[in-house]
């Protein structure tokens, strides 16, 4: 039950007249989505693109993806969802360009200091706010950068939000390499830190697992048990990318927007396809920033795991690389069984099937090599 403000019609006379909540006028600056599942190599694109001109620090928009799991089991309807992504999107330029909401942390891949426009973001707290940034939100057509996790279901729905605002970056990695990360991850925020986990969950009696399982079998959900993290992290992968091997490219539209497929491995053995398409569509240049950025983040580089040495990574024993390889295949070849050591001997089935979903991705992979964006 609400308090109503007042009670002169009722809800269903209300419906009848036609009455709706809505934003009357929007902005109409671009808004990017830096989308995938965790290990996909988000927080490498997501400064890449920040550094490109007119482009904000990376914002990692909880509350879409807590009202898009509330979508997802039909808690709320696509209008009402709908008028909410517009709605905090147009509220999250406002509060970017006066420098609220910025990010002081010196370490953080969103603060402004780890952006080479920090001087220029550090002064938005000191100029005049308010109506004025109105206006130069109107003019300088800042874009938004948004990194999110597993909104790929919603696309379509984010599309007809945003229409032709929105960019939508989807991607993905070779699960061989998402391996440690999920791992990782497993452990220190579904098992051992709940509290940190700041996505909802779908729950069945004991059991609880991703929200996005609210219309799996029992049998899938998330396995708490440590001593079979190995088995539960190679069931997870092979059903992430049996979404993605099943995913329905002809149903995708977009509205006059745009989403960009960016595999990992081709991305940063040869970015210029991606960040070509990404620049247009964004009516940008490149600039001195992103070229700088890139090389930062050692792109294009010749071994896959040789980028930037950001500390997160470290938690995930990706470096330091303690060899040096003649070519890609021999990285690679050594990764392989780097993870093998991963599993114990009763386990090698495991380790043989997240080879095979390794091979399946990147035949599949391929189809990217042609084709990466569709409207």
């Amino acid at each position: 039950m609400v308090f109503k403000f007042t009670n002169d019609i009722s809800l269903d006379e209300a419906k009848k007249r036609g009455r709706s909540l809505k934003k009357e006028v929007s902005f109409d600056n671009k808004v990017v989505f830096i989308n995938g599942f965790g290990a996909s190599g988000k927080t490498m694109l997501s400064p890449i693109i920040s550094s490109m001109d007119r482009v904000e620090s990376p914002v990692f928009p909880y509350e879409i993806q807590w009202i898009s799991s509330f979508l997802y089991q039909s808690k709320v309807d696509e209008e009402s969802y709908s008028k909410f992504i517009n709605q905090y999107c147009d509220n999250t330029i406002y509060n970017l360009t006066m420098g609220r909401n910025s990010n002081f942390r010196f370490t953080d891949i969103s603060s402004i200091f780890q952006s080479p426009k920090r001087f220029e973001f550090l002064k938005r707290i000191f100029k005049q706010g308010d109506n004025a940034s109105v206006d130069e939100i109107k003019t300088k057509k800042p874009i938004i950068n948004f990194t999110t996790s597993a909104l790929l279901l919603f696309l379509n729905e984010i599309s007809n939000a945003l229409t032709n605002r929105v960019l939508f970056v989807e991607t993905f990695r070779d699960p061989l390499y998402m391996f440690k990360q999920a791992k990782i991850n497993h452990k220190e925020v579904h098992v051992e830190r709940r509290e940190k986990n700041f996505t909802f969950e779908v729950f069945e009696k004991n059991e609880r697992s991703f929200y996005f399982d609210y219309y799996s079998k029992l049998d899938q959900f998330r396995n708490l048990d440590l001593s079979k993290s190995n088995e539960q992290i190679v069931k997870y992968l092979k059903r992430v990318y049996q979404f993605y091997f099943n995913f329905d490219f002809n149903k995708i539209d977009m509205k006059g927007g745009k989403v960009i497929f960016l595999p990992f491995e081709k991305f940063v053995l040869s970015p210029d396809k991606w960040i070509d398409e990404i620049l247009s569509f964004l009516d940008i240049k490149k600039t001195k920033n992103l070229l700088n950025e890139l090389k930062k983040q050692k792109i294009p580089r010749k071994i896959l795991t040789d980028g930037f040495k950001r500390s997160v990574y470290k938690r995930y024993k990706q470096y330091p690389i303690k060899k040096s390889y003649a070519n890609f295949i021999d990285a690679d070849n050594d990764y392989k069984d780097q993870i093998k050591l991963e599993f114990g001997k009763s386990e090698i089935e495991l380790f043989n099937q997240l080879l095979d979903l390794s091979n399946k991705y990147r035949d599949w992979s391929k189809k990217f090599e042609n084709k990466i964006s569709w409207v």
